[in-house]
């Protein structure tokens, strides 16, 4: 008889009487059960909820420790102000990739808008994360969409965005321009072709700017539809965040950058997991010249962006140590209700027929 027969017949015997004793053995200890709250382990014996030990491993949470079920990272539709949360996705769906084709002809015939978070990985201080950007535009966009599901659909973010100037700082991640535009213009123009007629390419970074602007006209030219950029980020644009930014403001001029009051107030209020306000830091660049001006909600004649390191040593320009997540929450309501004003009206504009003159 082979080796492998003998052992084979010894040990089958063995594991089926093992296996006999503990399917008849009674189970001991408390049994656990999973509650539909997102993984929450509860116990039956007493109704507790049970957070993990955090194991020391993953890239979430502080210390480098990583969440357990009960405080892993949220999704942008789980921020703050994200609307109902009664309304369930059996509903209606805004997430753009969470529908199965046959639904995404029904979201085209129903001339949905199409919303594109476009975000950035870069340094915001001592204080901030890298993902601040993401972290900030993405929940404005779920939550506007949440609020208004029947008006928008929301894809998944594009992350990184044109950051070269700030490659000083470890951590940053930047995508050549060239590439950037036609990845941005790349993903609108799929939409486009699908039928969807309305798309918007919200960025919440300030160096995106031309790049949304440019991938925007490329999806216009290329499919006709109605393609535009908007910038909700009151640190890039103001329009969305007034009268809120206006009324609540307590930074004097230049007080509105990068990684300044108005973001580091949306952060308090959206994740303030993640900041840590007592390495903020005031930091005040070139506040007004001529024909100037630092403080980016306010208008300034000529664009200019230097090195990061050459203008910050922190990585701020601005002043945080003023926010507050109050002054976040005033901030963000604001904002998602405009955004979801500005979509309403978006989605009026008519596609027109092309007419060449020649």
């Amino acid at each position: 008889m082979r080796p492998l027969t003998r052992f084979l017949r010894t040990m089958v015997p063995l594991v089926q009487r093992r296996r006999d004793r503990c399917s008849r053995a009674p189970v001991k200890g408390p049994t656990f059960e999973v509650s539909a709250d997102f993984g929450r382990l509860r116990s039956r014996a007493s109704g507790d909820v049970l957070t993990a030990v955090p194991a020391r491993l993953g890239p979430y949470g502080n210390s480098g420790e990583r969440y357990s079920t009960v405080d892993r990272p949220r999704r942008p539709d789980e921020m703050p102000g994200a609307g109902d949360r009664s309304m369930t996705n059996s509903q209606v769906r805004y997430r753009y990739d969470e529908l199965t084709w046959p639904e995404m002809r029904a979201a085209i015939a129903a001339r949905r808008a199409v919303l594109l978070p476009f975000g950035a990985v870069e340094d915001h201080g001592y204080h901030l994360p890298l993902n601040t950007d993401n972290v900030i535009v993405e929940a404005i966009c779920h939550a506007a969409a949440r609020r208004s599901p029947e008006d928008v659909l929301v894809m998944p973010a594009v992350s990184y965005g044109l950051d070269e100037h700030h490659m000083d700082f470890p951590g940053t991640v930047s995508v050549a321009p060239d590439h950037l535009v036609n990845y941005v213009a790349d993903v609108a123009i799929s939409v486009a072709r699908h039928g969807f007629t309305h798309i918007l390419i919200v960025n919440g970074h300030g160096s995106n700017r031309p790049v949304a602007d440019l991938a925007a006209r490329k999806t216009v030219l290329a499919t006709g539809a109605i393609c535009a950029a908007i910038a909700p980020n009151a640190a890039v644009n103001k329009t969305l965040s007034e009268p809120a930014l206006s009324r609540g403001r307590r930074s004097a001029p230049g007080g509105i950058a990068h990684a300044c009051e108005y973001e580091t107030a949306m952060m308090l209020y959206l994740r303030p997991d993640l900041v840590q306000m007592d390495k903020a830091v005031k930091e005040i660049g070139q506040l007004k010249l001529k024909y100037f001006n630092w403080d980016y909600p306010e208008p300034s004649a000529i664009t200019w962006n230097d090195w990061w390191s050459r203008m910050s040593e922190s990585g701020v320009c601005g002043d945080p140590t003023v926010a507050t997540a109050e002054f976040g929450q005033q901030l963000f309501e604001a904002t998602v209700e405009r955004l979801i004003e500005l979509v309403r009206e978006f989605r009026t504009i008519p596609v027109r027929e092309r007419v060449d003159h020649h």
